[in-house]
């Protein structure tokens, strides 16, 4: 059970570290949130109106505020998760309450999760086409649905395969697609459970934060931002705890 021992190491991981989590994620959110809203503050009136009407052209400037938004929202983003990743593999902690923000790591690490994200997509189009003209060919839509399946898995395998890509780039080791591949063979049924175990906690999750909503709604919204920001916490270890494991030889 290799999948659920990479998940309870890495939430063990955050929940050990908890206080040095907040002081690498902290005040990096906090000045993404405030340039943020420095950026979009007079223009909700505008998103109110988009919302409303389909044909409605918003204004040059609303469209530069929120691309800016969104490169902020990933610099910060970035910033966090490197941070992280060099805490956990480098020990590298953080000497205030400002963690430093590594210019060169942190574009690797977006170009690698660009290429990576490009190389999924392609990958899923590749098999969208062989599934459309499988199911062509046999006649019957119904096959498609069926073929989906195995599609999904193997994508979702590929996928845990290459994430270790992510974590090197962090700390500044050369890892190339084909190495990460090579370093986690033998890991599909892994992956798999891992998946499963992410899907079910993440409805566990859903369920208490609606639960907790009904019964008082601001302390179910306090739980609901604690746990996303515990399990992004958590997702990012993952990736580290995957990398540690499979290409630095670490035991789990």
């Amino acid at each position: 059970m290799t999948g659920w021992k990479i998940f309870s190491h890495s939430l063990n991981m955050v929940l050990r570290n908890l206080g040095w989590a907040v002081r690498i994620a902290l005040v990096p959110v906090l000045i993404g949130l405030a340039c943020v809203t420095a950026l979009m503050w007079g223009q909700f009136g505008q998103l109110e109106q988009i919302q409303r009407s389909a044909g409605y052209v918003p204004s040059g400037r609303f469209v530069g505020a929120l691309l800016l938004s969104i490169i902020i929202f990933i610099a910060v983003e970035m910033w966090v998760f490197v941070s992280w990743h060099r805490f956990v593999l480098l020990e590298e902690y953080p000497t205030g309450w400002i963690p430093k923000f590594h210019v060169d790591r942190v574009l690797a690490y977006f170009g690698m999760g660009l290429l990576l994200g490009l190389f999924m997509i392609l990958f899923w189009m590749l098999a969208s086409f062989v599934i459309a003209g499988v199911a062509a060919a046999i006649g019957s839509p119904i096959f498609s649905l069926i073929l989906l399946v195995p599609a999904v898995i193997g994508i979702g395998v590929l996928l845990f395969r290459l994430l270790p890509v992510l974590p090197a780039a962090a700390i500044g080791e050369k890892l190339t697609f084909s190495a990460s591949f090579d370093a986690t063979k033998g890991s599909a049924g892994t992956a798999i459970i891992l998946f499963l175990v992410l899907i079910g906690v993440q409805l566990l999750l859903q369920v208490i934060t609606s639960a907790s909503i009904y019964i008082f709604a601001p302390l179910g919204f306090v739980f609901a931002i604690a746990m996303a920001l515990i399990m992004t916490l958590v997702n990012v270890s993952i990736l580290t705890t995957v990398y540690g494991h499979y290409v630095q030889g670490r035991p789990i």
